[in-house]
C-alpha cells in the first residue's frame, strides 16, 4: 500500500519528512519495509526545493506487510484519496498535532486540533522566493508548527476522501489562522501511482499550451472539434483551436493526461490584420458532412464564414453562409454549436441576442445558417447568459447547453432542443465570486471517455482548467492545464 504524506520534504538531501512519526508508532513497523516516492522535479530543485515546488510538497510511503501478514491499513485503518475533487468543500475536516513547547496552550502530547471548515481556491504569484501557485485553502486558528503534513477530510460518497494535507504554500502557511494543501490533482496521481508500482514517478508531461501570461494577454476565443484525426492517442480526442488577439490562430493536438493533455501546437494561420480586426467570435462543427470539424466565424460586421475542414495543414478556403447585415453585427452576442435537432451532426448553432433572445440555426452547412427558430423571447433573465458552451452532458441523442451567468452560477440546459421550456434546468454550480472570472469556455470530448462531455475553461488571470466527464449534476473533475499567470 501507498501513504500520503504532507509537507513531505523540507530539504530535498536528507528526505527529512514531516508526519512520519504519525505512521511508525501507530504500525509498530519495526519489520515491514518502506519505499518513499516522490515528485521527481523535488531532485532537480535541490536544496530551494521547499520554496521551488510549493504545488509539489506532497510524498508517497510504500510499506510491506509485516511479518504476521497484516497491512497498514488492516491496524489503523484508511482513507482513499480524493483526485480532482474541485475547490469547494463546504464541511472539511482538518486535523493537525500543533507543537509549541514553550507556550501553556499548546503541550507536545496532546490530542490533535480539529476543525471543520469550508476549503477555498487560493491563487498566489511568487513572493520571498516561494514559487506561486494554486492552493486549497482552509482558515482553522492554531494551526502552527507540528500541524504539517495533518490531512483534508471531505466528503466522498458515503463516506470520506482525503483531499489535502497541511503543506504547499510557505509549507502550509504563513499565519497560525490560515493553512494551505498542495491541489490533489494529475500530480498527486501521478507520483501515488509510481509509488503503487515501486518505483520514483517520472518529471510532471510536457504540454504544448503556452504560459499563463499568454492566455490571459492574447486569447480571445476557443473552439473544439476533431481537427487533427486524434494525433497520437488510442482514441480519438477533440483538439482546441485558439484564436489570439494578433489574428494568429493556432491547433493543439489533443492528446492522454500523460502528455499534459495536449501535446503538440501547429500554427493554422500567422497573425493578421483581418482576423486581428474584424473577428468576433469562433465555433466548431461538422457543418459538411465529412465527419471533420469546420469552423464557424462571425464577424465584425454581421458577416459569418465557414472554414471547411480545418486541420493542421491550415485553412481550406472560405465559404461566405451569411452576408454582412446590421441584426448579426449589432445584436449577436454569444453563439455555441451542438447537436440539438434531429440528424447526427454537430451542425446546430444556437445565438444568444443582446434583448436576451436565444435563437436556434437548426442544419447549418456551407448552403447557409439553415432553419431559424425562437428558442426564447426577448426577457431579461438571458441578458446576463455571459458564456454559452455545449457538449453531450447527460447521455442522450440531444446535447445541453452550458451557460455561465453574470453572477457566477453554472447552469445545464438538458437536452437541448430549440426550445428552453421544454429542457431540464440543472445548476451545475450555484452564484459565486469564482466563475464570474471564466471568460472562456468550450465542451468538447478531452478525456477516455467517447462522449464530448468536457469543458475547457479560460480564467481572467490566464489559469486554464479542463473539467472532465461532466454530467447534469456537476462540471466534472477539475484538472488545471496552466498555471495562473504570476
Amino acid at each position: 500500500m501507498a501513504t500520503v504524506l504532507g509537507d513531505a520534504l523540507h530539504r530535498v538531501g536528507d528526505f527529512r519528512l514531516t508526519g512520519l512519526h504519525t505512521v511508525a508508532p501507530l504500525y509498530e513497523a519495526r519489520d515491514a519495509r518502506a519505499d518513499l516516492a516522490v515528485a521527481a522535479e523535488w531532485f532537480a530543485l535541490a536544496d530551494n526545493g521547499e520554496k521551488a515546488a510549493t504545488d509539489l510538497d506532497f510524498a508517497f510511503l510504500k510499506t510491506e506487510p509485516r511479518s504476521d501478514g497484516k497491512n497498514l491499513e488492516d491496524v489503523v485503518g484508511s482513507i482513499p484519496l480524493a483526485l480532482n475533487q474541485g475547490f469547494d468543500h463546504p464541511g472539511t475536516q482538518v486535523i493537525g498535532y500543533p507543537y509549541l513547547p514553550d507556550s501553556d496552550k499548546y503541550k507536545p502530547k496532546q490530542n490533535p486540533l480539529t476543525c471543520t471548515t469550508p476549503t477555498k481556491k487560493f491563487t498566489t504569484g511568487n513572493s520571498d522566493g516561494w514559487k506561486g501557485g494554486t492552493f486549497l485553502q482552509v482558515d482553522c486558528k492554531g494551526y502552527v508548527s507540528g500541524t504539517s503534513g495533518g490531512p483534508f477530510l471531505i466528503k466522498m460518497g458515503s463516506g470520506l476522501g482525503l483531499a489535502g494535507v497541511t503543506g504547499g504554500w510557505k509549507t502550509g502557511g504563513h499565519s497560525p489562522d490560515t493553512s494551505y494543501s498542495s491541489y490533489f490533482g494529475d500530480d498527486v496521481k501521478r507520483v501515488y501511482d509510481a509509488a503503487v508500482a515501486g518505483k520514483q514517478p517520472d518529471p510532471r508531461p510536457g504540454s504544448a499550451l503556452p504560459p499563463g501570461e499568454t492566455w490571459r494577454d492574447y486569447a480571445r476565443g476557443i473552439a473544439s472539434g476533431y481537427f487533427t484525426g486524434g494525433g497520437n492517442n488510442s482514441r480519438e480526442r477533440m483538439d482546441m483551436l485558439v484564436w489570439w488577439k494578433d489574428g494568429e490562430v493556432s491547433l493543439y493536438r489533443g492528446a492522454n493526461p500523460e502528455k499534459g493533455y495536449f501535446d503538440r501546437e501547429t500554427r493554422v494561420q500567422a497573425p493578421n490584420d483581418t482576423w486581428r480586426d474584424y473577428a468576433v467570435e469562433t465555433t466548431a462543427g461538422d457543418f459538411t458532412g465529412d465527419s471533420r470539424s469546420d469552423l464557424v466565424v462571425r464577424w465584425k460586421d454581421g458577416e459569418v464564414s465557414l472554414y471547411p475542414s480545418v486541420d493542421e495543414n491550415g485553412f481550406h478556403g472560405e465559404i461566405q453562409i451569411l452576408a454582412p447585415n446590421d441584426d448579426w453585427k449589432n445584436y449577436a452576442r454569444q453563439m455555441t454549436t451542438g447537436r440539438f435537432s434531429g440528424n447526427a451532426r454537430q451542425d446546430d448553432i444556437v445565438i444568444r441576442w443582446k434583448d436576451g433572445e436565444v435563437s436556434q440555426f437548426t442544419d447549418v452547412s456551407e448552403r447557409g445558417m439553415g432553419t431559424e427558430t425562437q428558442a426564447i423571447a426577448p426577457n431579461d433573465t438571458w441578458v446576463h447568459a455571459d458564456e454559452i458552451a455545449s457538449g453531450d452532458y447527460t447521455g442522450t441523442d440531444n446535447w445541453d447547453l452550458i451557460i455561465r451567468w453574470s453572477d457566477g452560477e453554472l447552469t445545464n440546459y438538458q437536452d437541448f432542443t430549440g426550445n428552453a421550456g421544454a429542457s431540464k434546468e440543472n445548476q451545475l454550480v450555484a452564484a459565486n465570486d469564482t466563475w464570474d472570472h471564466a471568460t472562456i469556455l468550450s465542451g468538447g470530448d478531452y478525456s477516455d471517455n467517447p462522449w464530448p462531455d468536457d469543458t475547457v475553461v479560460r480564467w481572467t488571470d490566464g489559469e486554464m482548467t479542463l473539467y472532465t466527464d461532466g454530467n447534469g449534476t456537476t462540471i466534472g473533475a477539475e484538472h488545471k492545464i496552466v498555471s495562473a499567470a504570476l
